[in-house]
């Protein structure tokens, strides 16, 4: 008689060490995306004016806002019980992290954010607005998200 092998879903333990790890991940790799933004293509500045703000600081605040909130969002997707062997190896999980960088350039920096600009009246590029120092800066992003993540997730 053949035996059937049941395979239950298995997700990462939801504690505040995985999320603190994410947390922390985020916010370096915002802070060193957010050098690009501010020293390479002068345009911190135009994240704080999605919220009517204006001002570097403003802009770094919100800009960093935006790194932990979409770093939760990954944080949510690499639960995925699929990405579960990556989560303390550096390498595979910077490769995820790219792939999830590539992904924000294109819709969130690329799409919504030129329309958001537009919608709250501050200059705007037109969408699809795909410069590459922004790519560059949301790859870095993603990259030492994932692998940040993974290492703080292998090592502490």
């Amino acid at each position: 008689m053949a035996t059937s092998h049941e395979r239950k879903p298995q997700y990462v333990e939801l504690s505040a060490r995985y999320w603190l790890n994410i947390a922390v991940a985020a916010l370096v790799a915002g802070g060193l995306m957010g050098v690009v933004m501010y020293e390479v293509m002068g345009l911190i500045q135009a994240v704080g004016a999605l919220y009517g703000a204006e001002g570097t600081v403003t802009g770094w605040l919100f800009h960093l806002w935006h790194a932990v909130v979409f770093g939760a969002v990954f944080g949510g997707f690499f639960m995925w019980s699929r990405l579960e062997p990556f989560h303390d190896r550096v390498l595979a999980s910077t490769t995820v992290g790219i792939l999830w960088g590539t992904g924000l350039w294109l819709v969130a920096a690329g799409v919504i954010m030129p329309l958001w600009l537009g919608g709250v009246g501050a200059p705007a590029p037109a969408a699809p607005a795909l410069d590459p120092w922004s790519g560059l800066g949301h790859v870095l992003y993603g990259g030492v998200l994932g692998g940040l993540s993974a290492g703080l997730h292998r090592y502490l």
